[in-house]
């Protein structure tokens, strides 16, 4: 008796509950997310040379906590923000 076309050798189709639904595109960001990332990437390494200058960190010194590593706290933590930013960049 000839076989029917539907057989698959002893393969078995998956049904709709065992597949998984496509894995759809995630949107693009809004195009301000990679200039504001750029932006704070450059103003935090701006603000760590400028913590340097002589008379920038002698009216640092004076400050409470951190003293004159205001600049440096203050440009790495701009650093971080702006890599922050550009790891959501689609």
């Amino acid at each position: 008796m000839p076989e029917s076309k539907h057989r698959r050798h002893g393969r078995s189709r998956p049904r709709a509950h065992q597949t998984r639904e496509p894995e759809r595109k995630p949107n693009p960001s809004p195009s301000w997310v990679p200039a504001t990332g750029a932006t704070l990437l450059v103003v935090g390494t701006l603000v760590i040379l400028i913590g340097y200058l002589p008379g920038v960190s002698d009216v640092t010194r004076s400050l409470p906590l951190l003293g004159a590593n205001w600049g440096l706290v203050g440009g790495f933590a701009l650093l971080c923000v702006g890599f922050g930013f550009l790891t959501r960049w689609r």
